[in-house]
């Protein structure tokens, strides 16, 4: 049975996810007030990633309890997942090249370089996910083999683990020191694994709550830690340009994801009941939103192309509404793209 409101909320989550990058080019030429309120208004729809591990456990829980083979499992994702990752690496990392020398910046290419940007999805940074998937699928098997029980008292130990993992990142940068790198921090399975997790005991338990009514108390601690991570990104020292990792690596910002999942979920759910066209057009995003995922650099990039050609100011100067309009304009791309390269490899077969 396909859960309609997952495809709804994946869509959700991968426009906010291309409108967002977009967003960001430039970011840190705009003015403290600016960037103030472009990154509060940003942390509200920071928890897409999160969503996408829930979803990626509760499916990745249910795709194995189907096939009861841990062999047939790893191979059936892998054999997803593994060609269009490699096959995009490589483009991202020509892309990469060709960029550097155009503008004559210091070349990282090497043979150690190259192997350990595959290795670890670095070839485009928000491979972070897809690297943390491949480590996730190694464990669901035997994550999925313990009981209901187990794997719920699992989680507050796994919650606990990634807001540590937060703490070491983001806490010392208060004291005007980095102790882990982002691009370390964000694949850092423990700050993600929880709501992978989570996703398993709701699909093993079939326990579907954000069918129910949203209780009070997590509706107060929705607002409550969405203005806790706001101030945290105010008020912490910027010692990176790295602006994503103060959306998604902060331990308010990971207290806020536990409650805004289940109220994004839940949203999903009610679009799905009230909203056939709202339902129908996030609906085909989600269903293609690893494909826009992956190509969304691309499409961000070509674009960002083009207007430097018509105007030479492109990469000196920032405009939020310009680069809104730029990301709006680019998720449809990326679905045009995903849903064309989609019904081409289907004829191929």
């Amino acid at each position: 049975m396909r859960i309609q409101e997952f495809d709804i909320v994946k869509g959700i989550a991968i426009s906010v996810v291309v409108i967002v990058h977009a967003v960001f080019f430039n970011f840190g030429k705009l003015g403290l007030f600016s960037q103030n309120v472009v990154m509060i208004l940003s942390t509200f729809l920071a928890p897409a990633i999160a969503m996408f591990f829930f979803i990626s456990g509760f499916l990745g829980y249910k795709s194995y309890a189907k096939r009861k083979n841990w062999k047939v499992f790893l191979f059936s994702k892998f054999k997803i997942l593994l060609p269009p990752y490699l096959i995009w690496s490589t483009l991202y990392l020509i892309l990469q090249y060709f960029l550097w020398q155009s503008f004559e910046l210091p070349s990282t290419f090497n043979f150690y370089e190259i192997p350990m940007r595959y290795l670890f999805g670095t070839a485009f940074l928000p491979f972070y996910y897809l690297f943390l998937l491949f480590v996730f699928y190694i464990f669901t098997p035997s994550l999925s083999n313990l009981n209901t029980k187990t794997l719920k008292e699992s989680l507050p130990i796994l919650l606990l683990l990634g807001i540590l993992s937060s703490g070491f990142y983001f806490l010392p940068q208060y004291f005007e020191k980095i102790w882990i790198q982002p691009l370390i921090a964000y694949r850092n399975p423990l700050q993600w694994i929880a709501f992978y997790v989570w996703g398993m005991y709701a699909a093993k338990s079939e326990n579907l709550f954000w069918r129910k009514k949203t209780s009070t108390s997590t509706f107060i601690m929705f607002i409550l830690t969405y203005a806790l991570s706001s101030l945290e990104y105010v008020t912490v020292p910027k010692l990176t340009q790295d602006w994503e990792s103060y959306l998604l690596l902060g331990p308010f910002a990971y207290l806020y994801f536990l409650s805004a999942l289940p109220m994004f979920l839940r949203l999903s759910y009610i679009i799905s009941k009230r909203n056939i066209t709202a339902t129908k057009i996030f609906s085909h995003l989600g269903f293609f939103s690893l494909k826009i995922y992956m190509n969304h650099g691309l499409v961000l990039f070509s674009i960002l192309g083009m207007a430097m050609l018509f105007y030479k100011g492109t990469l000196n100067e920032a405009n939020i509404a310009v680069n809104s309009i730029f990301g709006i304009v680019a998720v449809g791309i990326c679905y045009e793209f995903s849903r064309i390269t989609y019904t081409i490899s289907k004829s191929l077969i």
